[in-house]
C-alpha cells in the first residue's frame, strides 16, 4: 500500500511541477512585456510621445524619431519579400505534394531545412557580398539596397510557406482531389480549384507567420541598410526608394545600440521602438489565432465575414480580368446570367469540348511549379557553395584566427558557441520537457491548454532583437551579470536570453513527439493500473525518444543560427579566455561584428565563421534528418558490410 501511496505522490509532484513550469512561460512573456514597457516610458518621456507616433520627420541631428518613417520601410519591405515569396512556396509545396514521388519528397524537405537552418547573419553576408554583386551589375542597383534586402527576405521566409502549406496539403483528405478527377476534370484543377482552396486557412496563416518573420528581421537586413531611416526615400519615386539603403525598424535598433556617439542616449528611444515593434508581433499572433479558431469552429464570426469580404475586394479586379479572357477566347452559344442558371451545365459541357486553351492550364502551371521548385534549389546551392568556396579562400588567408586559440579568433568563438549551447540544452531541455509533458499529459482543462499556447507561441512568435533588449535589461543593467557589472557584457547573459528564446520552439517540438506516440499506449497503461507519472517514464519518453533526439539536433541549430539575442547580452568583442562571466563572441555573432571593424581582414573573419556555421549546420541536419530517420537501413547496410567482410575469409579456411 505504502508504494501505492508513494506512486501517487509523486504523480502529483510531476502534475504540479510540469504546471509550475507552463505558468512560468505565461509569466515569463508577461515580464518581458512589462520589463520593455517600463524602459519605453523613459523614450516617450525623452524624445516626446508626439514627436514619436503622431509625426512624420526622420532627423537625428533634430532628435527628430518618429516611428512610423521605419516603421514603413520595414512593411514596405517585407511586402515586397512576401510578393515574390508567397506564389513561390505555395507552387513548390504544390509541385512537392502532388507531383514529386513520395521518395524524392523528403530530399526536397532536406533542402528547405538547410534553407532555413542558414542564419540570418550569412544571408546578410552573402546578400552584400554575392547577390547584391549581380543586381549591380545587371541593373545597376546598389548591394546596399531595399531591393536586395527584400529579394533576400523572400528567401529566408520561403522555407515557412513551403514547409506550413505542405502540412496543410497533407492534412485534406484524398477524396478532395479523387473526386474532382472521377468527374473528368485534369489533375491539375484538381490541385488548384479544390485542394489549394481546402488549404486556404493554413496558408494564410503561414503568410501571417512570414510578415511576422520578415519584420522581426534585423541582423540580416542591418548588414545591408546601413543608413538611417529617411522620409526623404518617398519623394523621389518607387525606383529611387527600391535602391535607397534607408533601414527598416529593427535594422535601425540593431546598429544604433551601440552607436559611435552616444549610445546611453539613444537607447531608451530603441526600446520605446522595440517595445511598437513587439505589439506589432502580438497583434500577429492574435490574427493567426482568429484565423485557427476559425477553421476550428467554422462559425461565421465577424472576423470570418470581414476575412471573406476582403479577399472578395482583392481578388475582384483578377477575376474581372479573368471573365474578359474567358469572353474574347471562347465564345458559348449558351449565355449565363442570374435568370437563367439552368444553362449552366449547357455552358461547362460546351467548354469542355470547344475550349480550346484547356490544354494551356495544366501546361502553365506544372511549369511554374517546377521552375520556382529549380530556383529554390539553385538559390540553396548557390549559398552553401558560396560560403565554402570563400570560407576556405578566408581560411588560406588568415589561418593563424582559424586554427589558433587567440582573442577574437574563429576558435574561440567557436568555443564559446558550444559552451551556450551546453548551458541552453543543461536548462532548457528539462524545463521544455516538463512544459511538454504537461501540455500533453497532464492537462485537462483545453481552454487552460490554449492559454498556456497562446502564450507560448506569442512569445516564440517575438522579434530575436527584443530577446536581446530583454536579457540586455534584465541580466546585465538590472542584475549585473558580467565581470563589469551594469557596463559590461558575459557569456551566462548571452545563454540565459537564449534559453528563453529556444523555450517556445522546443517546447512545441518535444510536445508534438510526445503527441506521436499512440493514446493506445497510454489507456493500456492505466489499465494495469500505472499511474500516469509511470506511463509517461517508462512508456511513452521511451517511444519517443527518437523524435525527441530530432528535436535537440534542431534546437541546436536555432542556437547556432540567433545572433540577435547574443550580440546584445554577451557582447560583440571576446575577452582572452572563454568565461561565463566575461563578453565573448560565438560563430554568428563574430560574422556581425566585422561590419564594425576597420581591419581590412574582417571580410576573411566572417566568411571563416560562416564557413564553420555552415559545416555544423549541414551535420547537423545529415545526423536529424538523413541518418537518424534512417538508421535501420544503416543498421543492416553496415551489418550486411561486416557479413561480406567475413564471409571471403570463412570460404578460405574451409578451402585450406
Amino acid at each position: 500500500m505504502k508504494k501505492i501511496e508513494n506512486q501517487y505522490k509523486l504523480n502529483k509532484i510531476a502534475k504540479w511541477t510540469s504546471l509550475t513550469f507552463s505558468l512560468f512561460m505565461i509569466l515569463l512573456f508577461v515580464v518581458l512585456v512589462i520589463f520593455i514597457f517600463i524602459f519605453a516610458i523613459q523614450g516617450f518621456v525623452n524624445f516626446g510621445i508626439v514627436n514619436i507616433l503622431f509625426s512624420g520627420k526622420f532627423d537625428a541631428s533634430k532628435d527628430q524619431y518618429s516611428f512610423w518613417i521605419p516603421f514603413s520601410i520595414t512593411i514596405l519591405t517585407s511586402l515586397i519579400a512576401l510578393i515574390i515569396a508567397v506564389p513561390i512556396g505555395i507552387r513548390v509545396a504544390l509541385f512537392t505534394k502532388y507531383r514529386l514521388p513520395k521518395n524524392y519528397r523528403k530530399s526536397v524537405l532536406v533542402i528547405f531545412q538547410v534553407l532555413s537552418g542558414i542564419p540570418s547573419v550569412i544571408f546578410g553576408l552573402f546578400a552584400e557580398q554575392s547577390l547584391g554583386k549581380i543586381w549591380n551589375t545587371l541593373f545597376g542597383i546598389s548591394p546596399n539596397s531595399i531591393f536586395n534586402g527584400s529579394i533576400m527576405l523572400c528567401f529566408m521566409v520561403i522555407p515557412t510557406i513551403v514547409t506550413m502549406t505542405l502540412d496543410a496539403l497533407n492534412n485534406i483528405e484524398d477524396t478532395l482531389i479523387n473526386n474532382p478527377l472521377a468527374l473528368g476534370n485534369t489533375k491539375t484543377r484538381a490541385i488548384y480549384k479544390v485542394a489549394k482552396k481546402a488549404a486556404k486557412p493554413e496558408i494564410v496563416v503561414a503568410v501571417i507567420l512570414a510578415i511576422s518573420r520578415a519584420i522581426g528581421e534585423s541582423m540580416a537586413v542591418s548588414m545591408i541598410l546601413q543608413a538611417q531611416p529617411s522620409s526623404a526615400i518617398y519623394t523621389n519615386g518607387f525606383g529611387s526608394f527600391l535602391n535607397s539603403s534607408s533601414q527598416t525598424l529593427g535594422a535601425f535598433i540593431s546598429t544604433a545600440m551601440f552607436a559611435d556617439k552616444d549610445p546611453e542616449k539613444i537607447r531608451p528611444l530603441l526600446y520605446t521602438f522595440g517595445f511598437l515593434m513587439l505589439l506589432t508581433s502580438m497583434i500577429l499572433n492574435l490574427f493567426i489565432l482568429s484565423f485557427s479558431r476559425k477553421r476550428n469552429k467554422k462559425n461565421k464570426s465577424w472576423f470570418y465575414r470581414f476575412e471573406q469580404n476582403l479577399y472578395e475586394y482583392v481578388s475582384w479586379i483578377p477575376l474581372q480580368f479573368k471573365i474578359i479572357w474567358e469572353r474574347i477566347i471562347f465564345k458559348s452559344k449558351n449565355v449565363i446570367s442570374v435568370n437563367n442558371v439552368d444553362e449552366v451545365p449547357k455552358y461547362i459541357r460546351d467548354r469542355n469540348i470547344n475550349y480550346k486553351f484547356q490544354n494551356v492550364y495544366p501546361i502553365w502551371k506544372i511549369f511554374w511549379e517546377i521552375f520556382f521548385t529549380l530556383i529554390c534549389f539553385s538559390f540553396v546551392c548557390w549559398i552553401v557553395g558560396d560560403i565554402i568556396f570563400n570560407g576556405i579562400l578566408g581560411i588560406n588567408e588568415e589561418p593563424k584566427l582559424f586554427f589558433l586559440y587567440s582573442k577574437n579568433s574563429t576558435t574561440q568563438s567557436l568555443i564559446n558557441t558550444f559552451l551556450i549551447i551546453f548551458i541552453c540544452l543543461v536548462i532548457g531541455f528539462p524545463l521544455s520537457l516538463l512544459v511538454a509533458i504537461y501540455l500533453n499529459e497532464f492537462s485537462i482543462n483545453k481552454t487552460f491548454k490554449k492559454v498556456i499556447l497562446f502564450f507560448l507561441d506569442s512569445l516564440g512568435t517575438t522579434p530575436s532583437i527584443i530577446f536581446g533588449m530583454f536579457g540586455l535589461l534584465l541580466f546585465i543593467q538590472t542584475f549585473g551579470w558580467s565581470s563589469n557589472g551594469v557596463y559590461g557584457n558575459s557569456l551566462i547573459a548571452g545563454a540565459l536570453t537564449l534559453i528563453i528564446v529556444i523555450i517556445p520552439s522546443f517546447t512545441r517540438l518535444l510536445e508534438q513527439s510526445l503527441k506521436n506516440v499512440p493514446k493506445e499506449i497510454r489507456l493500456n497503461s492505466f489499465a494495469l493500473g500505472n499511474t500516469r507519472l509511470q506511463t509517461i517514464w517508462k512508456l511513452v519518453l521511451p517511444m519517443a525518444l527518437i523524435s525527441i533526439t530530432t528535436s535537440i539536433i534542431s534546437t541546436i541549430g536555432r542556437i547556432f543560427s540567433e545572433t540577435a539575442p547574443l550580440y546584445l547580452t554577451a557582447g560583440l568583442s571576446s575577452s582572452k579566455y572563454s568565461m561565463l562571466n566575461r563578453p565573448g563572441t560565438t560563430l554568428t555573432t563574430q560574422i556581425y561584428a566585422q561590419i564594425f571593424s576597420p581591419n581590412s581582414n574582417a571580410i576573411d573573419i566572417q566568411y571563416q565563421a560562416a564557413f564553420m556555421t555552415i559545416i555544423f549546420i549541414l551535420c547537423l541536419i545529415l545526423v536529424g534528418y538523413v541518418l537518424i530517420p534512417n538508421r535501420k537501413k544503416i543498421k543492416n547496410w553496415i551489418q550486411n558490410f561486416k557479413i561480406s567482410l567475413i564471409k571471403p575469409k570463412n570460404q578460405d579456411n574451409i578451402a585450406l
